[in-house]
């Protein structure tokens, strides 16, 4: 219920994505406004997704790249909102003051747990395991409600734009 409100959410984040022995670290900011309206902001680039179009500013090269989003692809905010059918609840946990949920992605073969707020269902941490070899983990360090309205505008009118979506 948490995160299927009206108002959007902003969440500070870390994300790290291990993969074949090597590690990707990056923090930033994640507003979320519905499973398919979502904006990562980090230092280096911004990555949107809203009307099926996934928007990424590279803010260091000056690029923009525009992609398709494809209607039947899952993501993480599915399990976000509920939505989809490719997730299978193995089990709930009790830990402190949070309740782990583990999980199956059915489509991606991958297990995860994702650990929320007892009281309110405030997610506050996500890990995937993909493969043997690859692992994602978001750490939620914060979070509060927000209207879209607050994410600062990039202008790209003298940015290099590549469109990938034909």
């Amino acid at each position: 219920m948490f995160m299927s409100q009206e108002e959007g959410r902003l969440f500070s984040i870390n994300f790290d994505h291990q993969n074949f022995g090597k590690k990707f670290t990056t923090s930033g900011n994640l507003w979320y406004f519905n499973p398919k309206d979502y904006v990562f902001d980090t230092q280096s680039e911004r990555i949107s997704n809203k009307n099926n179009t996934i928007t990424t500013i590279n803010k260091l090269t000056r690029q923009v790249i525009y992609d398709k989003n494809f209607k039947n692809n899952f993501d993480i905010f599915d399990f976000f909102g509920n939505s989809g059918g490719g997730i299978k609840v193995f089990s709930s946990l009790l830990e402190k003051e949070l309740i782990r949920i583990n999980f199956g992605l059915v489509d991606w073969d991958a297990e995860g747990s994702i650990w929320i707020m007892q009281n309110t269902g405030e997610p506050k941490k996500i890990s995937i395991k993909i493969s043997n070899n690859e692992t994602v983990d978001l750490k939620i360090n914060s979070s509060k409600i927000v209207s879209t309205s607050s994410l600062t505008y990039i202008d790209i009118s003298e940015y290099e734009i590549i469109d990938l979506r034909d």
